[in-house]
């Protein structure tokens, strides 16, 4: 089963991004409406995406950021025809006759290059400026926000570390080592995080600190 893409499943520092960046491009594109199509993705589902030939990432060694619970990553899809300023999670209903602009010749130019200039605007790095691989709809929390972000939830959960400042140092790599231990979770991190999603999440709900 699909997991719903839901805003509450964002970060909450990419969350209010996201949503900075729907008033945005209503304001410079009237008529148009985003919408979120995935937020969080499962292990499971990342695996399963690998084996059909969708992904590179194979989520069980390799990690995107979709597969980190809060969420680090989102992918917007461009609605056109829009006669309000509603943001959606998930496709919106047919009866309303927006039109997507996703897969048509010349929409990555059109909505997507340009969605991600309002992107970077708002803090966010985006997929449609890639150089190697343009992934017009995703939008992530840049990486130096990302250890941020990390050493944040740690220091929520009693782990010292000495300053926040998005440099995975010796004392951040420390406690991590420390929520390991703690949490149990021996997992290997692979790809984008220098934690596993596991463990992300058990510093977010399980850890002994409850970050919310």
């Amino acid at each position: 089963m699909r997991t719903p893409p839901r805003l509450e499943d964002l970060a909450p520092w990419l969350r209010i991004r996201v949503n900075a960046l729907a008033v945005s491009h209503r304001a410079a594109n009237p008529g148009t409406a985003l919408c979120l199509i995935w937020g969080h993705r499962s292990q499971t589902e990342q695996q399963a995406a690998h084996k059909a030939g969708r992904s590179k990432i194979n989520g069980k060694t390799k990690f995107s950021l979709h597969n980190f619970k809060p969420s680090l990553a989102a992918d917007l899809w461009v609605y056109t025809e829009a006669a309000d300023d509603t943001f959606y999670e998930n496709r919106p209903p047919k009866d309303l006759g927006l039109e997507l602009q996703l897969l048509q010749k010349g929409s990555l130019k059109r909505w997507y290059i340009p969605m991600g200039h309002l992107a970077e605007m708002e803090g966010l790095e985006a997929g449609a400026l890639w150089r190697t691989f343009r992934d017009g709809p995703h939008v992530q929390v840049p990486k130096r926000q990302r250890i941020v972000m990390l050493q944040r939830a740690l220091v929520r959960n009693h782990y010292e570390l000495g300053a926040i400042d998005g440099i995975l140092g010796a004392k951040t790599k420390k406690a991590i080592e420390g929520a390991k231990v703690e949490s149990g979770i021996k997992a290997r991190a692979g790809g984008p995080m220098p934690v596993h999603p596991d463990l992300w999440e058990w510093l977010h709900v399980d850890g002994p600190g409850r970050v919310s």
